[in-house]
């Protein structure tokens, strides 16, 4: 085959070659699921990339977690687990002409804790297709995503040809805690890119599950923990103690009132005018006492702030500390203590510019999968597209599949809509890389 005769390959065809793709989708996805990756321990997975990359002809650099190497960068965020020797999966298709322009698919290991095995339909890293849905923990959320830009690259090769431009696939680590898996990659390619050993991506697309529309806004999110020193007595002279779990629901009461203000209809960000409660203060974890007949020491909260992406991460902190001292300041026993810290996401808000030539084809790449525009999305959340426009000012979106229960129980993803977002990302790079005949025809 010569460049003239890849390039003739159709529409219809890359989605015909897609379609054919459903089982290995399935397959892989299953598989996927099945190497847990829970915070910390996220090498099964890891290794398991590293293997379905080999298998489309694609070698692997692993980008090792360093945390003292990260931690004076703008974007890093306290860590939550140590660096235990693990690390990202970067592959690089380099083409033959170098003619197209270059992307990158991005795409987290991690995956959050399941909360019990038995109220599951059945256990949560089986993996298991059932009605066109694929359910497990991280099967949405967002293992599924990186399936279908495998399946997209698989279903050219599969039509003897390749992407005319460097396609790069990046696997990495703790998207869900901190984001410092990918500021690791983006240290790595800033490096690189200075010193000529490697040119510059054009574009970033992030498959994570958006229901098939592409993100144009993220919230800031930070974490934070309160912890209540009270005094401890017997529960039968608990009015001689002082009980921090009182005090602490008093603090996240305070938290859900400026949450509440926040979110009012005049105190949106523009961005975020058509949602109800874009801003959400999450208890995520409360920890206090070790005796039914003792009043508690200690109390500890876990916590997940939001703010717009015109807000500073250090100016939530600020307001919502000053909350949280309004309430330790009215307290009337000076024996209770409360401090505030900090691990996890130190996260800011951003933007995303949707009109730009790389996010316009892939609009149109869309159209062409599915037969209408994509829908834009303000996520309420925060996703590791910020390094890439933050720190690279790259071309950036998310940009996935349909899922359900992200989060919750009988996670699942749906099979079609993979196909979609396989077939999206297929023209996509079609149009934006161009083709060229494949080296392993």
């Amino acid at each position: 085959m010569n460049a003239e005769q890849g390039s003739n390959v159709t529409s219809d065809q890359i989605a015909a070659a897609v379609r054919e793709l459903r089982g290995y989708m399935v397959q892989t996805l299953g598989e996927f699921v099945q190497r847990r990756s829970l915070p910390g321990q996220e090498t099964p997975a890891a290794e398991y990339l590293e293997q379905a990359l080999a298998d489309l002809g694609l070698s692997s650099e692993r980008i090792m977690l360093r945390t003292e190497e990260l931690k004076n960068l703008p974007l890093f965020s306290p860590p939550c687990c140590p660096d235990g020797g693990r690390y990202n999966v970067l592959a690089r298709h380099e083409p033959a002409t170098g003619a197209g322009k270059a992307v990158l698919f991005n795409g987290h290991l991690d995956v959050v804790p399941t909360g019990p095995h038995e109220l599951w339909s059945e256990g949560p890293f089986e993996g298991k297709e059932h009605e066109g849905w694929v359910y497990g923990r991280g099967s949405g959320d967002m293992k599924a995503g990186l399936v279908c830009a495998l399946a997209a690259f698989k279903a050219l090769r599969n039509l003897g040809v390749q992407p005319a431009g460097a396609v790069g696939f990046n696997g990495v680590l703790e998207e869900e805690n901190t984001g410092n898996g990918t500021l690791a990659t983006v240290s790595a390619l800033q490096s690189a890119i200075s010193a000529a050993k490697l040119s510059a991506f054009d574009a970033v697309v992030i498959p994570e599950p958006t229901h098939e529309r592409m993100m144009r806004s993220q919230l800031g999110v930070f974490w934070m923990f309160v912890d209540v020193v009270g005094r401890p007595a017997h529960a039968a002279y608990m009015t001689t103690g002082v009980n921090p779990v009182e005090t602490g629901l008093r603090i996240v009461d305070a938290l859900k009132a400026l949450e509440a203000e926040w979110n009012l209809p005049e105190n949106r960000h523009p961005a975020y005018r058509e949602h109800d409660h874009p801003i959400n203060f999450n208890l995520g974890q409360i920890h206090a006492g070790d005796w039914n007949s003792s009043v508690p020491s200690v109390c500890t909260l876990g916590m997940r702030i939001a703010c717009y992406p015109d807000m500073s991460i250090e100016q939530a902190k600020e307001i919502v500390e000053g909350r949280v001292r309004a309430v330790a300041d009215a307290l009337t026993d000076s024996d209770v203590q409360v401090t505030v810290r900090y691990e996890g996401f130190h996260a800011p808000g951003c933007e995303y510019d949707l009109e730009v030539p790389a996010m316009r084809a892939l609009a149109q790449a869309h159209l062409a999968a599915t037969g209408e525009m994509p829908g834009h999305n303000a996520a309420t959340a925060t996703t590791d597209a910020r390094h890439f426009r933050l720190m690279m000012d790259v071309p950036v979106t998310c940009y996935g599949p349909k899922a359900r229960n992200v989060h919750g129980f009988d996670e699942c993803v749906s099979v079609d809509s993979m196909i979609n977002v396989a077939t999206t990302l297929a023209l996509f790079m079609q149009q934006w890389c161009g083709l060229e005949p494949s080296s392993q025809a």
